[in-house]
């Protein structure tokens, strides 16, 4: 004891200096001390590892999806009729004479042959069935027109693109993939009217007058807007129709092309023209257009796609195709979500892998489809405006986060709402009109001397 008080005095008594030099050794030590190995260690040998065993790991469709999407693998049936809108009794004779199967597309500065078919949801395989049967079905020019057919299973089985007013490449499929022919123009162009009166349904009248199933869903969904002919029309009804058809050797061939039509009910007439040179839509007598405009995006502002179209889609474990018809954004629950265009409720109802969806019909050719909801504020049967609030945005059914898929379907088939022409609702202007003003009043002429006599 007296050791330790002499050893404390004796500390006291050296400079300051020296206990910082003191105290600084003596933490050095037990530093050392702390680190050196414990006596306990066991030293094992080196030796060279095994190699790994593989081992099956069962990997969910939600692990290779984006953090909010559908998992893969989860998308719906687009056949399933509990995602279709209801058909009324013209829609049921079109489809069964595969009239709505039709679709054209106007070239676009930029577009190539792929990205049409991918707009358009087309098998790409059956693109390199074309080149392989004529390689200049990759030539495209902006203002060109392409037109095909596809089955009932979405099948491709011909395609048509018109060069010029002379010139047309027709691919057809046969047994042996597809035939390529060069059509030029060698007739004379007259113009043609059919008239007829509604003694039945109106398809089966305008059957019997000469017009072709195409020919009538043209003029059904031009008029969608004004008028509902499977609806509407009555027993005594009458109609007329300009056509442009080409004669050879005073023949008439082909279906011919409508440049008017003319309605007239009891009550009312309806007449729609075709602006020739512009953008071969139908407008009424005064150049305004009969469509209605869409948006890209059912939201106020824009968000992040996290998936995007692709109905050529391989999920990247199984390498089985798992399309994704639709397109996906990346919106926090609650959002509102917008009609992508005036139409109709169809459907507005809870599945379990779609969630809170609603289904809008526009008119007889689009529907747009709004999924994964967390509520729903319109009804089956409400009357929607574009732009107006229908929903907000969730979580529900099969998800792997809050997100809104988002579908655009034409003529019963999905395509890429971000990329496919829409339908504008603008007026024609300018030189344009005037021409089509010219063409007007001629082809109201002709109506005129051919449904009066």
């Amino acid at each position: 004891m007296k050791y330790y008080i002499a050893a404390v005095a004796s500390l006291k008594m050296l400079p300051l200096q020296h206990k910082i030099a003191l105290f600084s050794t003596t933490v050095l030590m037990v530093a050392a001390i702390a680190w050196q190995p414990s006596k306990h260690t066991i030293h094992i040998p080196s030796f060279k590892k095994p190699a790994p065993i593989a081992v099956p790991v069962n990997i969910t469709p939600s692990e290779v999806s984006e953090p909010d999407s559908e998992p893969m693998g989860a998308s719906l049936d687009q056949n399933d009729p509990e995602f279709q809108a209801p058909k009324d009794e013209i829609e049921r004779q079109l489809v069964q004479a595969h009239a709505e199967t039709e679709s054209k597309h106007r070239v676009a500065s930029g577009e190539t042959l792929g990205v049409i078919f991918s707009q358009y949801g087309l098998p790409i395989s059956e693109m390199y069935r074309l080149i392989d049967a004529n390689k200049s079905v990759q030539q495209l020019r902006v203002g060109q027109t392409l037109e095909w057919d596809v089955d009932s299973d979405g099948k491709l089985t011909s395609l048509s693109i018109i060069r010029s007013k002379k010139v047309t490449d027709t691919y057809t499929l046969g047994k042996k993939g597809y035939s390529y022919k060069e059509v030029v123009q060698k007739g004379v162009i007259k113009p043609v009217v059919l008239t007829g009166q509604v003694s039945g349904s109106f398809y089966n009248s305008a059957r019997d007058a000469g017009l072709t199933p195409t020919q009538i869903g043209n003029v059904v969904k031009a008029l969608q807007w004004k008028m509902n002919l499977g609806r509407d029309a009555q027993k005594g009804d009458s109609f007329g129709v300009v056509l442009d058809r080409e004669f050879i050797d005073g023949k008439a061939v082909g279906k011919g092309k409508i440049n008017a039509f003319y309605y007239k009910s009891q009550r009312r007439g309806h007449s729609i023209f075709i602006a020739r040179g512009a953008d071969d839509q139908f407008y009424d007598q005064g150049g305004r257009s009969l469509n209605r405009g869409f948006k890209r995006v059912p939201t106020l502002k824009s968000y992040r796609i996290s998936s995007s179209f692709n109905p050529n889609r391989l999920h990247p474990i199984t390498k089985r195709r798992s399309p994704h018809n639709g397109t996906d954004f990346a919106v926090p629950v609650g959002t509102t979500i917008l009609a992508a265009g005036d139409g109709v409720v169809v459907k507005s109802r809870y599945h379990p892998l779609a969630g809170n969806y609603i289904v809008i019909k526009h008119g007889r050719e689009y529907m747009t489809r709004y999924l994964h909801l967390s509520k729903r504020q319109v009804k089956v049967g409400d009357k929607v405006k574009m732009g107006q609030r229908i929903a907000k945005s969730g979580n529900t059914g099969r998800s792997t986060g809050p997100h809104l898929h988002f579908e655009l379907i034409k003529n019963g088939r999905p395509v890429n709402a971000m990329k496919v022409p829409l339908p504008q609702a603008e007026p024609l202007r300018g030189s344009i009109r005037t021409q089509f003003m010219r063409n007007v009043k001629a082809y109201k002429k002709q109506l005129t001397a051919q449904m009066s006599s």
